[in-house]
């Protein structure tokens, strides 16, 4: 009788490869989600990274971790080095690596997160009916959100109005699900100042920027460690100072979200 044939293996990485290989990017997968939710410890960090640096150091062969398009998001050399200092720089290097992947996750959560609240914001406006007393500006390093003077205040005044809590207690829901610093600023046109509370427009500027913020965190309950309040007087106008319609613009309450 013949003797039967044993199979021929493949050549490559042994089978039980993959299957390590799928664990190992589930985990560190699993890390990423779990520090992309979360406030990164440092310390903390540098010892998680540290040991799922060694165990997918300590694999046998050459292999690396793929994503769902089967792209190599880490690849791992294995080649054996001849002194201790070249084999830390190694593992130091995937430490890195690694690091860079969950602060990228981050980022990208934090730009999510501004966007919803862009969304929200812009459907406050709406659902207030001030469209054509607000603006809302996005650049490159933060969105800001400019609001007439008389949503807020009386002239010469710095005491926020019904309608105007009204606008920042819709604002706060949606400045709440962020985390990131918010500069709130005082306006005002080139009319001098005519009354004894407040001698000068910067003065009058400073004191309704800090009653806006001081709003959002006695009233509203947001982390007072995230807002900065500035009083600009007149000195940074947006129209012309000149005209009715200029000065109108200028009078306003401005919420710089920075990114």
């Amino acid at each position: 009788m013949a003797r039967r044939r044993e199979p021929e293996s493949g050549g490559g990485a042994p089978e039980w490869m993959t299957t390590y290989s799928d664990l190992v990017t589930l985990l560190l997968t699993f890390f990423i989600l779990l520090f992309s939710m979360a406030t990164v410890d440092q310390n903390k960090f540098d010892e998680i990274a540290a040991s799922l640096s060694y165990t997918m150091l300590n694999l046998k062969g050459s292999d690396s971790v793929l994503d769902s398009s089967n792209n190599s998001i880490i690849a791992f050399d294995y080649t054996k080095y001849d002194s201790e200092e070249a084999e830390a720089k190694r593992k130091e290097k995937y430490v890195e690596d690694a690091e860079e992947m969950v602060v990228n996750a981050e980022e990208k959560l934090k730009e999510k997160e501004l966007d919803e609240a862009k969304n929200d914001i812009r459907d406050t406006i709406e659902e207030q009916g001030i469209s054509d007393k607000v603006q809302v500006v996005e650049e490159k390093d933060y969105l800001l959100i400019r609001i007439d003077q008389e949503i807020f205040f009386e002239p010469g005044s710095a005491d926020i109005l019904s309608e105007g809590k009204i606008v920042l207690a819709s604002l706060a829901l949606s400045l709440r699900e962020i985390e990131n610093e918010i500069v709130i600023s005082g306006h005002t046109d080139n009319v001098p100042m005519a009354n004894k509370r407040y001698e000068t427009n910067w003065e009058l500027s400073t004191a309704r920027a800090t009653n806006v913020l001081r709003y959002f965190v006695d009233v509203e309950d947001l982390d007072p460690s995230s807002f900065t309040a500035t009083g600009n007087g007149e000195y940074r106008p947006v129209g012309d100072n000149n005209t009715p319609e200029g000065r109108q613009k200028n009078r306003r309450i401005e919420i710089k979200i920075l990114k």
